[in-house]
């Protein structure tokens, strides 16, 4: 099963070392990463991904670890937050297989029937 995701992730400075075909190889390892591209003129990473084995907070993770310094603009920040929270529980309903990621429905439904 594949859960494939696509995301642009902005930096504002890449490593100090290679530049950005080693970069593209070099994230490709990441597990689950299928298709990276780097458009280091517009400073942003164009990443493929499976998010049953991958997620884009893990990817930023890496790539800070690597030395590159993510944009930092509110715009960016927000959109980042944003998809961080949604694949957390896209992930949750993945891997629950099919259940309610953010919430147990049966459950909540049994406790309003017991306060009744």
């Amino acid at each position: 099963m594949e859960e494939l995701k696509h995301h642009h992730i902005r930096y504002k400075t890449g490593p100090g070392e290679g530049g950005p075909d080693q970069w593209e190889e070099e994230i490709g390892k990441v597990k689950g990463v299928r298709k990276v591209t780097i458009d280091a003129a517009a400073r942003d990473v164009f990443v493929e991904y499976d998010l049953v084995h991958c997620c884009e907070e893990a990817i930023e993770h890496w790539m800070v670890s690597k030395g590159f310094v993510l944009d930092d603009s509110l715009a960016e920040r927000l959109k980042r937050g944003w998809v961080h929270y949604t694949e957390e529980n896209e992930r949750d309903a993945i891997l629950s297989k099919g259940g309610h990621s953010c919430c147990d429905a049966e459950e909540i439904e049994r406790k309003k029937k017991e306060l009744e």
